[in-house]
C-alpha cells in the first residue's frame, strides 16, 4: 500500500500503460502467429494509440484516437474495397469503428475516475504506513484545528517533539526496522490521552515522532516529552540498539507562546507532506 501511495498517479498511469501495451503487443502477436490477416493484426495495433491517448487525456482524447483509428483502418481496407466493393467489407468497418470509439470513450471516462479517485485518496490520507500513528499531513490540520481553538477560548495547547535519528535504526535489518516503528507506533498511541495526537514524520534525516497536547502548558508538555524520550530510547534499546535518551533531539512549542517555532515546525512538516504526496502538491 505505501509504495502505491508514494508511486502517485502519473506512476501508476505509466506503469498502467506498460502493461497495457504489452497486453495489446501479445494480442497482435498471437493474432500474427495464428495467420489472420495482416490487415486485421494492424487493426490490433491500432488499439495501442487509443490506449495511449486515454489514458493521457482522458475520454474526449480517447475519443480523439478512436476517429483516427477508425480512418486509419478504414484506410488499410481500400486496396480490398476497391476490388471486391464496399458491401463487403461495411459490417466489418462499423464494428471497428465502433470498437475504437468505445474503448477510447469508456475507458477513457474510468481513466478520469480512476485518476480522481486516486487524487481523493491521496488528498485526504492522513495515516503513517510506517508507524500506524497520524502523518505530516495530519499535523498541519491538527494545528490548524488547535490554534483556532486556542483563539476562540484563549486557551493554549503544545506540541512535544521526539526526533529519532534515521541512521541510529541502521543496526536493525530491514524487517526489525519495520517492526520496530510499528511496535513504537502502537505504544505510543496507547499511552497519551484520547484528546492528544500522535504523529510520525521521517525527513530522511529524524524519525519525528511528535505529539499535539491539547490544554497543555509549556512544564506539562516538558514532562510530558521527557517521559516520551526514555520510553522511545528504552524501546530501541531492548531491541539491540546503543540509543541512550542523550542521542535523541527534543523540542517543546507552545501556542500562543512560541509563535515563530511553531510557524517553523509546521513548515518543515509541510515540506515533508509534499515529500510524500507530490502529486498532491503539484494540484493544489
Amino acid at each position: 500500500m505505501k509504495g502505491l501511495r508514494r508511486l502517485g498517479y502519473r506512476g501508476g498511469r505509466w506503469l498502467l500503460l506498460a502493461v497495457g501495451v504489452a497486453i495489446l503487443l501479445i494480442v497482435a502477436a498471437v493474432v500474427y502467429v495464428r495467420r489472420v490477416e495482416t490487415t486485421e493484426v494492424a487493426a490490433t495495433l491500432l488499439f495501442i494509440p487509443v490506449f495511449v491517448a486515454l489514458v493521457f487525456w482522458g475520454w474526449k482524447g480517447g475519443l480523439a484516437a478512436g476517429v483516427l483509428a477508425s480512418a486509419a483502418y478504414a484506410w488499410l481496407r481500400v486496396p480490398a474495397i476497391e476490388a471486391v466493393g464496399l458491401d463487403r467489407f461495411l459490417g466489418l468497418l462499423i464494428s471497428r469503428s465502433l470498437a475504437y470509439l468505445a474503448f477510447g470513450g469508456i475507458g477513457g471516462w474510468a481513466a478520469r475516475q480512476v485518476e480522481a479517485s486516486l487524487t481523493k485518496l491521496d488528498l485526504y490520507d492522513q495515516i503513517d504506513d510506517a508507524t500506524g500513528l497520524f502523518n505530516a499531513r495530519f499535523f498541519l490540520q491538527a494545528t490548524d484545528l488547535e490554534q483556532s481553538r486556542a483563539k476562540r477560548y484563549q486557551t493554549l495547547f503544545s506540541v512535544s517533539s521526539v526526533d529519532v535519528p534515521t541512521a541510529a535504526l541502521g543496526g536493525l535489518s530491514g524487517r526489525k526496522a519495520t517492526r520496530a516503528l510499528r511496535d513504537l507506533g502502537r505504544a505510543i498511541g496507547d499511552s497519551i490521552r484520547n484528546v492528544d495526537r500522535a504523529i510520525h514524520a521521517d525527513d530522511g534525516i529524524y524519525h519525528r515522532f511528535t505529539v499535539v497536547l491539547p490544554e497543555t502548558g509549556r512544564e506539562g508538555a516538558r514532562v510530558f516529552t521527557d517521559r516520551l524520550a526514555e520510553r522511545v530510547a528504552a524501546h530501541f534499546t531492548e531491541r539491540g540498539l546503543r540509543l541512550g535518551a542523550d542521542r535523541l533531539q527534543t523540542s517543546v512549542v507552545t501556542h500562543p507562546e512560541d509563535e515563530e517555532a511553531l510557524v517553523r515546525l509546521r513548515d518543515e512538516f509541510a515540506a515533508i507532506d509534499r515529500s510524500e504526496h507530490p502529486e498532491s502538491a503539484e494540484t493544489s
